[in-house]
This record gives structure tokens, sequence and C-alpha cells, in this order.
């Protein structure tokens, strides 16, 4: 518990008044029930006498009735029925099938009251469907609302409710989105009601139904029509009125709020949707997203809905991988994920209903697992309800408000958040399918079925595990512990935080929280114990205690224990001391993993846990003062440059929140530096809970890639180039300065770059779900002199499906924007906003952005440079790969494009015989389809190119090739026509044995090439990372899949073929890495380094062997490429990542500075031109 978060989570100074509305944890008093039951956990598993009686189907909502009566297979989402099948398998739960909540509904089904905001894209509103659903549930303000028509109450029809049916009868309030029903929306949408003015004075304008952060609007509407935000909230709070859809706490009202077009959405937006829903009232908050950043003020965000009681439920992501999920990885959250039955799986595996979800993630921060089949986000979904069902229960039993949360009304939560998710632990059924027992063996891993859908379970131990973590969700034993008012204590640990690394030596102190208000007295006991999870049976995990506590009575906030680091490097490997690999070569991301933990127990029996896995590891390499948190950091890579001229490099680092930092060597910053960027519009600065917490205002963010750091105009100076998420190319001079004619102006009502993205091409109304824009960019600008004039223009693409180009003053390129989408597949495009109608063969599927950096590269040799750029687009046609394997419908082509550098300012004959206005930019030959052997695997960043081109000779005929590849397809080597270089009918990929059905078949993962000479022939290879076709299909199937392996693989530039030695296999799938390319150990041949999900940055030799002491443990989740430079001008380079989470590592290597001739940073070279080419010392 938080007892002061406002004094915990800002930078800025606090608001004193506000704090001193916070109770201090000194003087919370305890509140014993003497009506509370003495319940402590689940009733016990007992095959032969089982403990639930037949549920009660009358109770039931009747939509989960009539699926009972269909004898669906979905009921495993929902029932406490047993399988007799399983039924004398203790570790099978003894057959019970799912969580129980079926017998919850017979306590209850959730009250109104209950307000759960569903942050996600948005609401369907002109969905008949999904109105029936919904709209009667949908929250209406009532401070912005009049009452209805003839009414003094918003409750106009007397049922005690305030929803939309109240509005039916009148005579203003017409079907405005043409529906066929009144909802929400067609208030919302009416001048009278959304009159433009802020009645209740919280900030938000006519903030009737939701909010809209992606444009900052009062309308939450899903204009792509993705539906996942419409799903979520059909998990949680469906009504059950028999119109098919139900939710888990379906009496329970939903607030929608859209922070995305989709569930990968911007943490900016995510963090203001939190703050919203603390201030609409909202009870639980329900996140199915992944991040593409990290702003602060997500983690802030987080905590003031703690501070308020409000429980973040939130989903582990869906790749079948351990790489800690944003928001979901940050504190003060629950965690979940997806099992599935394998019957709803694939019907030719053993029956199990245990199976770790393909698409769902564990790992160190995994709370419980929910019975689910759609992946994390359906487990979050159902998860947020049944804890809607926990804050309706606290009610409905009147549970004694916690005295942290002040003065509490009737519509208030009663519980901490702390005491919600301690709630669900303490009653969750263990997953234990490793200890032993009269009927089942031990460690009985093997989850059934042979050849390819052989599949093995995830280990699992007594207790908390990382891939149930502390087991299956039991909705109706939480449910029942609340009405009882048998509450557990509270735990929460401060520091150290999650997957930190830390020294071998030294006092770590822990930080936290203890406390058991609603109990005589406590105990509490601080422990660590060596490895990621518990072992195996019959080893047991040996827990060191460093701090106990017993018989306290009052709450402890602070300072916990101290934990004497030798000591623990004295358990680990080397004592702590080595490189994280196996004797075999292979990544050993567990070696130096360290468990630490608060167990709290009350007086009564009940127990609450939080724990932290930390690193305990020296690294003589890493240089001193290095992890460094900076605020932000983690998606953008670090790069260096030497911008005052010094002779020594500067460390150049954009951040998530819109910061841009130039360090000199230890960390500090160079004089003039940071930069901000520009204010993100979307943010309530006027919310109650923003002034309440002195929450910072963050700046747009600055995402993928690197910021461009070049001589713009020829003076000698280096400026540094930076594009944002929310459409603004900015440009700042090497000492910081904003460049002249940069300045930001005031445009349509907020600060804005001169140099932008055209609205227009992004504006509501214009969109849907094949045009799906947005303003903003997702990678960096490239420097290129397009026009030959010895100045350099900036180049981006944006998500607005466009790429634009500006001269150094700002001004627009002529021939641009250009519009990028494949002029056979056009049937029209609006001649203002670019939306386009795509003909109907192929059939187009969900995409428009563009994510991907453009590299430039001289094609056509004639001098200037032609722009290749990869598109978020994709169709259902045969695959462009021999032979054309696929998965049918499920397969297809993205493209890739190569621009002509006047774009559309060329002769018209150049013009194509299409509709397309723009088609006559496209060099001939291009675009070129791309496979994609899953279409639409995640939406933004999976529906086509991910990753920047490639440009070099690696085929050593004297004219530049492009190595581009989809987001799940194989690597091509295409010729400036656009021909393949390597396939034997020039149209397909390069053919090494790298598409073939077989489990080391690879393609690409979310990942780009580099191009650089590795086996000294002379002659450049390329080398990316790689997944398994096994592994590509592991987040299709349950459990792990034989051969499911992620890879870092090189090829030879002279023959199309893997060199020897590669590929070699990685701990996790590389989202957005480019490998960086350096002879980092200073023998002669150039070494391949990459980063990847899962705690390691590996190096490996050109014959594929690691090199010297690598990997490195870096951790964390790494994104992007390593960067290069002589930061300390001694003539060697370091080296530089950040983690996601905003931790930066810098290692000394050997390399000579002055000669780092291969990929030494994110694009190849400081103008980010992803060009083998020219000179990487640019």
């Amino acid at each position: 518990m938080l007892a002061l978060v406002a004094s915990a989570c800002t930078s800025g100074d606090n608001d004193e008044d506000a704090n001193e509305a916070q109770p201090d944890v000194a003087d919370l008093e305890p509140i014993i029930d003497p009506a509370a039951e003495e319940i402590t956990g689940p009733q016990p598993i007992d095959c032969e006498q089982w403990r639930y009686e037949q549920v009660d189907t009358a109770a039931m909502p009747p939509d989960y009735a009539a699926l009972l009566a269909e004898g669906s297979e979905d009921v495993f989402k929902y029932t406490s029925a047993r399988s007799e099948g399983l039924a004398d398998s203790p570790q099978n739960q003894c057959g019970q099938m799912g969580p129980a909540t079926d017998l919850a509904w017979e306590l209850t089904q959730g009250t109104p009251e209950v307000l759960i905001a569903v942050l996600d894209s948005g609401i369907e509103w002109r969905d008949p469907d999904a109105m029936a659903d919904l709209r009667l549930g949908a929250y209406l303000n009532t401070g912005e609302l009049p009452p209805p028509e003839g009414s003094d109450e918003h409750d106009a029809n007397g049922d005690g409710l305030v929803d939309i049916s109240d509005y039916e009868g009148d005579s203003r309030v017409e079907d405005l989105n043409r529906n066929d029903v009144i909802d929400p929306e067609d208030l919302i949408l009416d001048p009278d009601f959304s009159d433009g003015t802020d009645d209740d004075e919280n900030g938000y304008v006519d903030d009737i139904s939701g909010w809209d952060f992606l444009y900052g609007d009062n309308n939450p509407l899903d204009e792509v029509s993705y539906g996942h935000g419409t799903g979520e909230a059909r998990d949680s709070t469906a009504a059950p009125d028999g119109g098919g859809a139900f939710g888990t706490c379906p009496r329970c009202r939903h607030l929608p709020v859209r922070v995305s077009d989709s569930f990968i959405a911007d943490s900016g937006r995510f963090a203001a949707g939190v703050v919203f829903a603390v201030d609409s009232g909202a009870d639980v908050v329900q996140e199915a997203l992944g991040a593409l950043n990290n702003v602060p003020q997500a983690q802030q965000a987080i905590d003031v809905a703690y501070d308020n009681g409000i429980p973040v439920v939130a989903s582990m992501a869906d790749e079948q991988s351990r790489h800690p999920n944003l928001p979901a990885a940050l504190a003060h959250t629950m965690p979940v994920n997806s099992i599935q039955s394998s019957a709803d799986a694939l019907p030719l595996l053993s029956e199990n209903y245990f199976g770790l979800n393909g698409c769902t993630n564990h790992g160190a921060y995994t709370w419980v697992s929910v019975p689910s089949e759609s992946c994390s986000s359906e487990a979050t979904g159902l998860a947020a309800g049944m804890m809607g069902l926990i804050q309706s229960a606290a009610r409905e039993a009147e549970v004694l408000p916690h005295p942290a949360l002040g003065d509490v009304g009737e519509d208030d939560n009663v519980l901490s958040a702390n005491e919600a998710y301690q709630i669900v632990q303490m009653t969750a059924d263990d997953i234990d399918f490793s200890t032993p027992n009269e009927v089942d063996p031990a460690d009985n891993f093997a989850a059934g079925g042979t050849g390819p859908t052989e599949t093995t379970r995830f280990p699992t131990a007594e207790g908390w595990d990382q891939t149930h973590g502390y087991g299956r969700i039991n909705a109706y034993e939480a449910v029942r512990a609340v009405m009882a008012r048998s509450i557990p204590p509270e735990a929460d640990l401060a520091g150290p935080r999650n997957l930190e690394v830390l020294p071998t030596s030294g006092e770590l102190t822990v930080t936290g929280y203890v406390a058991a208000l609603r109990a005589d007295s406590y105990d509490y006991r601080v422990e660590w114990a060596v490895g990621a999870q518990p072992p195996g049976h019959p080893d047991e995990d040996k827990w060191t205690s460093v701090a106990e506590g017993s018989g306290e009575t009052a709450p402890i906030d602070g300072e916990l224990a101290t934990v004497d680091l030798a000591e623990v490097a004295q358990a680990l490997p080397g004592n702590g001391e080595g490189v994280p690999r196996n004797d075999d070569g292979t990544p050993d991301v567990d070696r130096y993993s360290v468990r630490i933990r608060v167990t709290v127990s009350d007086d009564v029996g009940r127990t609450a846990y939080a724990q932290r896995q930390v690193f305990v590891h020296d690294d003589p390499d890493l240089l001193e003062g290095f992890p460094l948190d900076v605020a932000g950091a983690g998606t953008s890579s670090p790069v260096f440059a030497d911008l005052d001229g010094d002779g020594s490099d500067e460390l150049v680092l954009a951040t998530d929140d819109g910061s841009l930092h130039a360090y000199r060597p230890g960390g500090e910053e160079l004089e003039g530096w940071p930069q901000r960027g520009v204010d993100a519009f979307y943010w309530p600065e006027e919310s109650p809970a923003v002034a309440e917490y002195s929450l910072e205002q963050p700046a747009s963010a600055f995402l993928v890639g690197a910021p461009a750091i070049a001589d713009l105009d020829g003076d000698g100076d280096l400026e540094v180039a930076v594009t944002d998420y929310d459409g603004n190319i900015q440009v700042f001079e090497h000492d910081g300065t904003r460049r002249e004619g940069w300045e930001l102006v005031e445009d349509d009502g907020r600060l804005r770059s001169p140099a932008h993205t055209n609205p227009l091409f992004s504006e509501q109304g214009h969109q849907d779900e094949l045009n799906r824009t947005k303003p903003g960019f997702a990678s960096p600008p490239v420097a290129a002199d397009l026009d030959a004039d010895g100045d350099l223009e900036l180049v981006a693409a944006a998500l607005d499906r466009h790429v634009y180009a500006f001269h150094d003053d700002g001004s627009a390129v002529d021939g641009f924007p250009v519009l990028v989408v494949d002029p056979e597949r056009v049937a029209g495009v609006d001649p203002v906003s670019h939306q386009v109608d795509f003909n109907d063969v192929p059939e187009a599927q969900i995409g428009g952005e563009l994510i991907a950096t453009p590299a430039v590269g001289d094609l056509d040799g004639d001098g200037r440079p032609e722009i290749v750029v990869g598109a978020q687009e994709e169709y259902v046609e045969p695959v462009n790969a021999d032979p054309s394997v696929g998965l049918g419908d499920e397969s297809g082509n993205s493209r890739v494009y190569a621009i002509r550098p006047d774009g559309t300012a060329v002769d018209d004959s150049a013009h194509l015989d299409t509709v397309h206005p723009h088609d006559h930019a496209y060099v001939q030959g291009w675009p070129v389809p791309v496979a994609m052997l899953l279409l639409d695997i995640l939406p933004s960043i999976g529906d086509g190119v991910s990753a920047q081109a490639a440009i070099g000779d690696v085929d050593g005929d004297g004219e530049p090739e492009v190595v581009v590849a989809s987001a799940v397809g194989p690597l091509y080597v295409l010729d400036g026509d656009g021909r393949s270089s390597f396939s034997p009918d020039r149209s397909g990929p390069l053919q090494a044995g790298a598409w073939v059905v077989d489990p080391e078949a690879m393609v690409a993962g979310f990942s780009g090439a580099a191009v650089a000479d590795l086996d000294g022939d002379g002659v450049p290879d390329y080398t990316a990372p790689a997944l398994g076709l096994a592994r590509a299909l592991d987040i299709s199937l349950p459990d792990s899949q034989p051969n499911a392996y992620s890879y870092l693989v090189a090829y030879s530039g002279r023959a199309p073929e893997t060199l020897a030695g590669w590929p070699q296999i990685t701990s996790d799938m590389a989202f957005f890495v480019t490998p960086a390319v350096a002879d980092i150990d200073a023998d002669g041949s150039n070494d391949v380094i990459a980063g990847n999900g899962i705690y390691l940055l590996d190096a490996y030799s050109p014959d594929g062997t690691p090199v010297g002491d690598w990997p490195k443990l870096t951790g964390g989740w790494v994104v992007g490429t390593p960067g290069l430079g002589d930061w300390d001008g001694d003539g060697t380079a370091e080296l530089a990542i950040v983690r996601r989470d905003g931790q930066l590592m810098v290692w000394q290597t050997d390399a000579d500075a002055s000669a780092l001739a291969g990929w030494p940073r994110f694009g190849h070279d400081s103008r980010n031109t992803g060009n083998f080419e020219e000179d990487s010392e640019q």
C-alpha cells in the first residue's frame, strides 16, 4: 500500500494541501470485524469428497444457461464442473475444468455501482450486436447530462439505474449513428448534450460516456472497427439478457476509454486513461494492452489508481514468452495469463485444462492464470469481471472500508487494491504438476500428443511459479471469502525493482509495506532464494530469511530488511561472476537469478505475498555507475556522436516521454541538454487526479529507432532530428537549441513543429478497417540529399500511409508526401483524405500505417538515392515464395516500395494506368510482394514490414541490393529493379533452406537485417534475428512445442546460404531488433551483437561461436540496435543499449573506435540511411 503515493510518484513539487488528505501509515487504525469468518484459502481439493455441489442453473445468467444446454466447450471458462476422465487426478484438480464463476454467480452477479474502465481500442457504438450486449451497461455521466425530458431525476424510468434506457422516450434523442437502437453515442453526437461545456468541472468537456485519448475528444468510438475494446467490455460486463454474450460481472457497468486503435498502445495515452478512470470513479481498470513505450507517467498513474483502491487487471501479452510486457510488468498491477482447454485448442491433444495458451506470456511477474481461449486478452477481460464480482461482494457484504481510502461513499471501493490482489492470490487453486501423489507422477510435464502436435507443459511447482503464478483463479472462492468478510493482509515491495541487476557485494535495502489491519496481529518475513522459480521435485526451494517480525499490530512502510549481496553471490554459479551461458554455448538467462519475497501472515492464518526477481552479477566490462536510470527511456536506441566537436562522442538518447538527452561519460548531460519535445496534446491537464498528485505532462513519444544526426546545411555543426508519435519532425542544433525555422508554432489550438504530417490524411471520419491511419511517426527520420544540392533533406514514413520529406529549413520537398499503397489493389482514393478503397482481388487485410524507417540508396545508379520502405499492408494471396507454402487464408503477402527521389514531381508520363494518384512516384518494378506466414499476427506492428530494410552490395556484382522481410516471413534480397537476386525465378526470397517445412525453417520475427562483411571475403554478408517455423507456430498451439526456437542467423553474401556455424539459438524473439556489427574483440573480424526479450545481449563471431565474455546480462527486454562509439576518447569503443524499463547499460569493448565500418548503430550510420555503402562514421 502506498500511503503517500503523491510524493512517491511525481517528479515535480507536490501539492501539500492535496497530500494532507492522504492518511499517514502511522495513523491507520485497525478495522477488526467481529463478523468476519476465518477463511484462509480455497476449500481443499479432494477427489473422493468433492468440494462443490451441483450449480443451480436457474440462478445463472440466461446466456450461460444456454451455453450449458448447448454442451459448448466454452463452459470451461466459467464452470465448476468436473471432467470424468480427470476426476481422480489431484494434479488436474480432480477434473475441475474452470474457475467456478458459475458458483460465484450464485452469490453475486455484480452491482451497477461497480464501474470497470476498459482501456483499449474504444467501443463499436455503431454495431447493433455489440450494443445489444453493452449499451445498457455503458456508464453515463450524470454530471454532464440533463435529466431525461419530463423527469427531474436521471433515473426517469424508475428502475433504480441510470442508463441509456432512461433517454429512450426523450424527444431530443435520435438514432444519430443509425444502428437502429438508442445508445450513448447518440447523446455524444447530439449538440444538445455535447454542448462544449464542462458541466461537472472535472477537466473533460462533455465526458458523457468515456473518452478518446487517441484523438483527445469525448467519443471513444472504435472508428476502425477493430473490435478488441468491444470484446474486452463483453468479456467483463456484457449484459446477461439472452442476447448471446455475457460478462463475468454481468451487472457491473463499463466505462469505454479509447487509448489506441488496437491493443498496441502509446503508454502515455494509457497513463491518461488510468487518470481518467480515477477521475470518473472507476472501481477496476481493465487493460489488455501491449505498450509501444514506457513513459514514467504510466507507473505514476497506476500508483494513483492503487492509492485510491482501484486494482489494475493487466494482460501479460500474446507471444509465448517470458519477456516483461508493458504496462502489465509495472508495479501495482495484477498480471494474468491464459490457460486453455485442449479440446478447444487442438482435439489431437490429451484432455487438459491447464495448457498455457500459445498466445500468452508468463514470467517473473505472473499473478494468476485464467481459463480462456482468446489469448491473454480474453483472460484479462474475464479476470477484470471477476474483480468486479469481488468489489461487488465487498459492498453487498458491507465489508468495512480500508482506512487508507478516506471517506468512502456508497459507490466507492472498500478494499485496498492490494487486498483485492491478495484475495485473488489467497483463493487461487495451485497448479502443480511437479509434486507426485498416489495417482500422478512427479514432474508430470508431458501434456500429450505426438509428432507435430507433441507438446510439453511449462514447469510448475507447489506454490508460486513463473508459469501460473499462484495458480488458477477461482472466482467462487474469492467471492466466498469476501462475502464472509475474510480479507487477507497486505504485502507490497517497493524496492528492489523487478529484474534489477545488482552487484555481488554491498547491501541491498528491501523496502515495502506490510500490514494486517483486519486482524489483531501479524507476522512477516523477508527472504531470498536463488533461481527464477522453485525447482522441480524432489528438490525444494532454499529460502534464506533476512528479517522477521512477530506479533506486529501497526503497518510498516519503508525499510523491511537488508540483504548481504556477497552472501547471495556465494550461492550463485561463479559467485555471481562469469557469463550467462551453458557449457554448450546456449544462453542461460536464469544463471544469476534471485527471488526476494515478503510473506505476511495474520493471526487468523491468512497470508499475503509480494515477490521480485532480481539478478546478482558482476560484469567487469560494464562501466562504473551503470545501469543508469533514465526516466522514460526504453524504445529508442542509444547512439554516439561528437556533438560539441571535442573529439569524444556524446551518447544521444531519445525517450518515450519526448525527452532528448546528450550524455557525457558517466551520465552527466552535455551543456544545453536535455531537450523536450512537443507537449502531448491528449494529456488531461485539468484532471483532478493530475492536480492532486502533481502528475507532469509528458511530451509526445519518440519511438523505435534513433535520432538522425547530421550536418544538414553544411555549416560544420551537427543537427539532431527526431520524429514523434503525434506527427512532428523536430530539429535541434548541436548545442540543444531548436534550429531556426523549426520553432514550435500554434496550429489548431495546440503547439506543433512547422514540419508535421497532414492531419487530413488521418482525419476521423475517413478511417476504417483497411485505413488504420494515425497522424504520427513510429520511426525516426533519415537524412539524405534527395535533390543533389549538397544539403540534406529529412525523410520519414508516417502512420498516415505517407512518406514525407522536408528541407533543412523545414519546408516540404516538392513531390512529397507520397501515398504508399499498391496501385494494383486500389479501386479509388479520396482526393482530400487519401482514404483508400480496395478492389476485392485479392482480399485486403487490416493495415495502413508505415512503421518501418525508410532506407535510402542509389538503386539505379543515377547518383541520387531512392527511398525504400515497407508497409503495414497485407493481402490474402499466394505466398511469394518457392515453394509457396502457407496456411491458406491465414497467409499472404505484404509490400515493400522503392520511391523516386523526386516523389510525385516527375513527368506525368510515368503515371501508370491506375486510379492511384501517386503511382508514378514508385520505381519501376516496385512494390514487391513479401511473404507473411501469418497475416495480422499483431496489429500495427505485425500487419506487414516491421523493420527498416538494409541496402548493400551483398552479391558482389557492384550494384546495391535491398535485404528485407515482413514481420513473419523469409528474407528477400532484391535488386534495384525489384527482382530477387537469388531466387531461381527472380521473384521470391532467397533459397537456402530458409523457407521449408521443417523444425529449423526460419522467418524474420518483427526484426530487421544488418549488412556487413562477416567472413572476411570482401563481400558483405547479412544477419538478422529469426524465428524457427516451429517457434512461429508455437504462438498458435498450447504449451511448448518441440524445436520452437528463436535464432540469430547470418547469411553469406557470396552464396545464398547460411554461414558455417549459424544459426544460433537465442533466448527469445527480437522485436524491432536489427543487429549491430563490429569487431568488439579486436580479432580482425566483425562480430554480430543483438538483444532480445529475455535478459541477454548476444555477441557471436563469424563462425557462430560466442565472443569472449558474451552474452552480457541485461536483465530486461531490449529492442532496437546496440550503439557503438568512442565515449571517453580513448580510441576504443563503448557499446550501449537501453532496457524497456529505462535502464541504460554501457560496456567497454576492445573495438577500434576509428574502424567501426560494419553496422555500428541503428540505421547503420548517423544519418539512419540503412545503407552499408554509406560511411558509417558520417
